[in-house]
C-alpha cells in the first residue's frame, strides 16, 4: 500500500501533471492531418515540457533542447504561413482543390499542382486502353469520357473525376479503355514525378489515396446506375 500510494503521489502530482501533458500533446500533434496544426501543438507541447524542465525538474539541458524543438517548430510554421499567402490559384487550379485535396496547405497544394499540365482533347481521344501502362493521370476539369471494359461500356467519367488512378496507385495497367464522349478539358500528372513528390509529402499523398478512394466509390455508384437496366434486361430475355 505504501508503494502504491508513493506511485500515486509521484504519478500525480501538479508538477507531474504538467509533464504529463506535455506528453499528450505531443502525441496529439502526431495525430493532425495537417503540418499547420501538428506544429502549432508540438510548440505546445515543446513549451509545457520546458516549463516543467525548468520549474520541477530543474533540468536545464531539457530546458535548452526543448527551446530549441520550439523555436525550430515556430520558424517553419513562419515559412508555411508565408508560402501559404504567397500561394495563387486560378479557377481551374481552385476546382481541383476543392474537389482533390481540400484539407492540405495551400503551400502543398501549390506543389502538386507545379506538376500539372492543362490538356484538351476532342470526342473520340482513347485516353486510356485496357491492360495497357499508362504514363499519366487526368483529373477532369469539362467534359465526359466513356469508359469500356471487354468492348462493353459500364461507366461514364466526368467533371471532378480521375482517369488513371488505380494504374496509378498499383502500377500496373490500365484496368478499363477510356474513350472522351465529348470535348475534354483536364489537368494532367506524369505518374513518375508525382510519385515522387508524394514519397517526400505524406500529407498530400494521403490526402490524394483518399480523394482517389471516395472518386473510385463514386464511379461505382455510377456503374451500377448504369449497368442495372442491361441486367434487369438480360434476365427478363432468359425468362
Amino acid at each position: 500500500m505504501e508503494w502504491s500510494g508513493n506511485f500515486v503521489e509521484q504519478f500525480a502530482s501538479p508538477g507531474k501533471l504538467v509533464g504529463h501533458l506535455s506528453y499528450v500533446l505531443l502525441v496529439a500533434s502526431m495525430l493532425m492531418r495537417t503540418m499547420k496544426w501538428l506544429r502549432i501543438i508540438a510548440v505546445s507541447a515543446g513549451s509545457l515540457s520546458a516549463v516543467y524542465g525548468y520549474f520541477w525538474l530543474q533540468d536545464f539541458v531539457t530546458v535548452f533542447w526543448e527551446a530549441v524543438f520550439v523555436a525550430v517548430n515556430l520558424v517553419q510554421l513562419l515559412l508555411l504561413e508565408f508560402e501559404n499567402r504567397r500561394a495563387c490559384f486560378d479557377d481551374d487550379e481552385q476546382r481541383f482543390i476543392a474537389a482533390a485535396v481540400p484539407n492540405v496547405e495551400r503551400a502543398h497544394a501549390r506543389r502538386l499542382l507545379r506538376l500539372a499540365v492543362p490538356r484538351h482533347y476532342e470526342a473520340g481521344t482513347v485516353l486510356t486502353c485496357e491492360g495497357e501502362k499508362v504514363d499519366e493521370l487526368l483529373f477532369i476539369l469539362e467534359g465526359a469520357v466513356r469508359i469500356d471494359k471487354r468492348g462493353s461500356m459500364v461507366g461514364v467519367c466526368g467533371h471532378d473525376d480521375f482517369i488513371g488512378e488505380i494504374g496509378f496507385m498499383l502500377d500496373t495497367g490500365a484496368t478499363a479503355t477510356a474513350i472522351v464522349a465529348n470535348s475534354v478539358r483536364g489537368l494532367s500528372f506524369d505518374h513518375k514525378a508525382l510519385a515522387s513528390l508524394l514519397i517526400r509529402h505524406n500529407e498530400l499523398r494521403e490526402a490524394l489515396e483518399a480523394s482517389f478512394n471516395r472518386n473510385l466509390v463514386g464511379k461505382l455508384v455510377k456503374s451500377n446506375e448504369i449497368m442495372a437496366p442491361q441486367l434487369v434486361e438480360a434476365e427478363r430475355q432468359a425468362v
